[in-house]
């Protein structure tokens, strides 16, 4: 494992203990506006609760360029790259913004396949909610 995740992971912890902390002293409030979450906060825990979580994020950004660097500094082999060997990937996806989906996909039998999937999951949603 990377040594930023593991900072960022302990900085997350951190994080956590301190809004617990807070939401338990009455630094930190939270709640929901339609279906948004917030929080909000005065004192010395919310103030470390955003200074840890920030610093998780950005180390947990470092780590991930340094092993996207990592992984693109190997070294190319001729002997084990085939040229005549042609791979083709295909894959699409549904964003679903409400009730209304956006599909696409690499060809049109998969958005086809994706728009089935996403009027029956529409379905589903709207029979058991």
């Amino acid at each position: 494992m990377n040594k930023y995740y593991t900072l960022s992971f302990l900085c997350l912890i951190i994080g956590i203990i301190f809004f617990l902390i807070g939401i338990l002293a009455g630094d930190v409030e939270a709640g929901f506006v339609l279906i948004f979450p917030f929080l909000v906060g005065s004192g010395p825990y919310a103030v470390l609760w955003f200074l840890f979580m920030f610093i998780a994020i950005i180390l947990f950004m470092f780590g991930f360029a340094s092993t996207t660097r990592a992984s693109i500094d190997l070294p190319f082999d001729e002997d084990t790259y085939d040229i005549k060997r042609k791979k083709s990937v295909k894959g699409g996806g549904v964003i679903l913004i409400g009730p209304i989906p956006i599909v696409f996909g690499t060809s049109w039998k998969i958005a086809v396949l994706l728009m089935i999937a996403a009027i029956i999951l529409i379905f589903t949603i709207y029979v058991f909610f």
